[in-house]
C-alpha cells in the first residue's frame, strides 16, 4: 500500500516536458483532427533484448490488436531523459524518438475497433522510477507486459547488437568495466549491459503500481512461441485462437565479416529519422526489418562470451535473481547454471 501511494504521489512531480501541467490525465485530450484517438491500453515495458521485437510483431498480426507503427516510440522516457544522449550512435536512437504528445497521439490515429492498442518502449522497465508516474499520468492504469531473459545472456545480446550497429568498439569485458562511466556520461541505457539486468526492483515496482501485470520468460517464448503468444492474447482479452506467423527471425546480432557492411549498417541520426518517417507514413515495422534483415543477417558472424565474463556476471546477478524468484514465485535457478 505504501509503495502504491508513493507512485501516485509522484504523478504531480512530472510536467511531461511542458506538454501538460494539470493533474488530470491527458487521455481526454487525445484527439486527431475531429476524431478522438485511442491511446494505448497496454504496454510492453521490457526487457530489452528479450524477444520483444518478435512479440510486438506477432501482436501486430492479430486483427484485434493495434501496435504503434514505431515499435519503441520512447515517448514516456523522452519526458524525463536529458538530451542529447552522449554515446556513440545515440543520435540514431534520438532520431526516431517521439518527444511530443501530438506526435505520440498520431501513432495511434489508425487504431479503430481493435480491442487492444499498444506499444513496446522497452526502456520503461529499466527507468521504472521515472517512467511509472508518467505512464500513469498519460495512459492511466494500463495493462503491463514484462518479458525477462537470463540477465547474463541479455547483457551479451545487447553488447552484440551494439557491435553489429557499429557503436561498440570495446571487448565485452572492457565495456563492463567502462559501464559506470558511461552511466555518468549520459549514454543511452542500452550501453548499461550489466545494470539493465537487475530486474528485481524494476519488476516489483510495476507489480505494485499497476493492477494488471503479466511477467513472462524469454525462455518460454523460445521453447513454445505459439503457446506463449496465446497467453499474451488471453491477457489482453483478444481471440486466443489466432495463430500468428512465427517463422520470422528478428534482430540478429554479431560482427560483420567485411568493412562494407559495417559501413552500410552503421547506426546514424539520418537512419533513425528515416525509420521514423517511414513508420509514421504507414510502412510497417515488419516490412522495414524484413528488408534490412534480408540483407544484413547473412553477413554476420557470431561473437562469443569469455568464461571469465560469464563468471563475473553470475556473481553480480546472484542476489537479484534469488529475490526475483521469491517475488514471482517461479524457479529461476537455470539462470545461475
Amino acid at each position: 500500500m505504501e509503495a502504491r501511494f508513493s507512485y501516485e504521489k509522484r504523478l504531480h512531480q512530472f510536467p511531461l516536458g511542458g506538454i501538460i501541467r494539470q493533474t488530470e490525465s491527458i487521455r481526454s485530450m487525445a484527439f486527431f483532427g475531429r476524431r478522438q484517438v485511442r491511446l494505448p491500453n497496454f504496454m510492453i515495458v521490457g526487457a530489452a533484448k528479450a524477444g520483444t521485437t518478435a512479440i510486438a510483431s506477432y501482436l501486430a498480426q492479430h486483427p484485434q490488436v493495434y501496435m504503434s507503427p514505431i515499435k519503441e516510440p520512447k515517448f514516456i522516457s523522452s519526458q524525463f531523459l536529458k538530451f542529447p544522449l552522449r554515446g556513440p550512435g545515440d543520435d540514431f536512437v534520438e532520431g526516431f524518438t517521439v518527444k511530443s504528445f501530438g506526435e505520440y497521439r498520431g501513432l495511434f490515429r489508425r487504431a479503430y475497433r481493435e480491442r487492444a492498442v499498444g506499444e513496446a518502449s522497452v526502456e520503461n522497465l529499466y527507468y521504472y522510477r521515472r517512467a511509472i508516474p508518467v505512464i500513469k499520468k498519460v495512459l492511466g492504469d494500463v495493462k503491463i507486459i514484462i518479458v525477462l531473459r537470463n540477465p547474463i545472456d541479455r547483457a551479451f545480446s545487447a553488447y552484440k547488437m551494439m557491435v553489429r550497429d557499429g557503436r561498440e568498439a570495446l571487448t565485452f569485458e572492457q565495456a563492463l568495466r567502462e559501464e559506470p562511466e558511461r552511466m555518468r556520461s549520459n549514454w543511452e541505457y542500452l550501453w548499461f549491459y550489466r545494470d539493465v539486468g537487475l530486474y528485481y526492483r524494476q519488476v516489483k515496482a510495476y507489480l505494485q503500481a499497476f493492477s494488471n501485470v503479466q511477467v513472462l520468460l524469454f525462455e518460454d517464448f523460445r521453447r513454445d512461441a505459439p503457446g506463449f503468444m496465446q497467453s499474451v492474447y488471453k491477457f489482453l482479452g483478444v481471440d486466443e485462437s489466432f495463430a500468428p506467423r512465427i517463422d520470422l527471425r528478428f534482430n540478429a546480432s554479431g560482427r560483420f565479416r567485411n568493412t562494407f557492411y559495417r559501413f552500410l549498417f552503421r547506426a546514424t541520426a539520418f537512419k533513425g529519422m528515416l525509420y521514423k518517417f517511414l513508420s509514421l507514413n504507414g510502412v510497417p515495422d515488419s516490412v522495414i526489418l524484413g528488408v534490412i534483415e534480408g540483407i544484413r543477417d547473412g553477413e554476420l558472424e557470431p561473437i562469443f562470451m569469455e568464461p571469465e565474463a560469464r563468471d563475473m556476471l553470475h556473481k553480480a546477478y546472484r542476489d537479484d535473481i534469488e529475490k526475483l524468484q521469491k517475488l514471482l514465485e517461479r524457479d529461476l535457478t537455470h539462470w545461475q547454471e
